[in-house]
């Protein structure tokens, strides 16, 4: 009987954490300058035996027009982005090094959350079932 709740409970936990970190980069948007930047180049991710993962170095201009050079936090294989390619930046305005990519993350995010809705329907599923075994039981 209890098995069902604690699949419920470990989909809401992913689903939480796909939807903290959209929170989380919509709140840094909301009070970020933007900017257009270009990407310069990558720096190596995370390697294996199956290849290197990516992350791209962006150039961008801040308002008062100083030059920033921003290495995103995301990695990818293949590289997300082509050299030479304008992406929008949101950067704070006093620590412009601390930027975002627009976009940026936004698979893994979507992939934890829908993760997380399945098992979330699947525990309720199991959890209906169990509750429809149990009246049909004690009849």
């Amino acid at each position: 009987m209890h098995g069902p709740i604690y699949v419920i409970i470990f989909g809401m936990i992913f689903f939480g954490i796909g939807g903290g970190l959209t929170y989380q980069q919509y709140a840094f948007t909301q009070q970020a300058a933007q900017a257009q930047g270009e990407v310069t180049g990558y720096t190596m991710g995370n390697c294996d035996e199956d290849g290197c993962s990516y992350k791209p170095v962006v150039s961008f201009e801040t308002q008062d027009g100083k030059s920033i050079s921003y290495t995103s936090a995301y990695s990818s294989s293949p590289p997300a982005y082509d050299v030479g390619e304008t992406v929008t930046v949101f950067y704070l305005l006093e620590n412009p090094g601390n930027a975002i990519i627009d976009g940026e993350g936004k698979v893994f995010r979507i992939i934890f959350m829908s993760v997380g809705g399945v098992i979330i329907l699947f525990g309720l599923i199991f959890f209906t079932a169990n509750i429809r075994h149990s009246f049909l039981t004690e009849e």
